[in-house]
């Protein structure tokens, strides 16, 4: 295959990615940490993007790394998605097991968060949408999420000041620098693997769709 668009899916002959240290994927981009665990950071902006660069481009990279990712039993993917609903531009919504949506105790955050929470509706993964409260001070800011939001945050972060500290010395946080753990362990507990089944049908369907817009028509040739 010579010609694709981000939501082209994998097949026969395509190669695949792997979380096995020496893929070849990982070896070339990813920083490793250990063993097991390796850091890739998807785009960025060059002087030359200034004024003709998008960063949508940069996330058609990580949708093909996504949807040609082969991972094995125990393996995690954790993204850190870009703030607002970006993720529905495009398949990366359609991507994950599990989405955790990151709601500060502020105006603009919650917005945010109920604006996701119906695009989610809308794109057949509400059920995937996990709320969890970030940078919560105290009792009044839970009950301010819980009243904004009309649901109870599943999980509730508060403000990390060891994480903080690590981050400006330039280590590697760890869970070690939590000041609370728990929070996380719920929210990894609540994963369940999507059916393959599911996730196929959903990414053909968002691949279609792109495929047939005029301008993948245009630069590629009908799909």
């Amino acid at each position: 295959m010579d010609r694709f668009v981000a939501t082209t899916p994998a097949g026969p002959g395509s190669g695949l990615v792997t979380l096995e240290s020496g893929d070849p994927v990982l070896a070339r981009h990813a920083v490793a940490l250990d063993e097991r665990t390796h850091v890739m950071h998807v785009g960025t902006y060059e002087p030359e993007d200034i004024g003709a660069g998008c960063y949508h481009g940069h996330l058609s990279i990580l949708e093909n790394l996504l949807s040609h990712l082969r991972p094995a039993d125990g393996d995690w993917v954790v993204c850190d998605m870009v703030a607002g609903t970006d993720a529905f531009a495009n398949s990366l919504h359609a991507q994950f097991d599990a989405i955790v949506v990151v709601v500060e105790p502020t105006p603009e955050s919650v917005t945010v968060a109920c604006r996701y929470r119906e695009l989610a509706a809308a794109a057949g993964v509400a059920d995937l949408v996990t709320l969890v409260g970030n940078k919560v001070v105290d009792d009044v800011d839970v009950d301010y999420l819980r009243r904004e939001l009309g649901a109870e945050p599943f999980a509730v972060l508060r403000a990390q000041a060891g994480l903080r500290r690590a981050r400006q010395a330039g280590d590697c946080p760890r869970p070690a620098d939590l000041d609370d753990p728990a929070p996380l362990r719920r929210i990894a507990e609540r994963v369940r693997p999507m059916p393959a089944e599911r996730r196929a049908a959903q990414l053909r369907a968002l691949h279609l769709k792109v495929a047939e817009q005029e301008r993948a028509r245009s630069q590629l040739g009908p799909a």
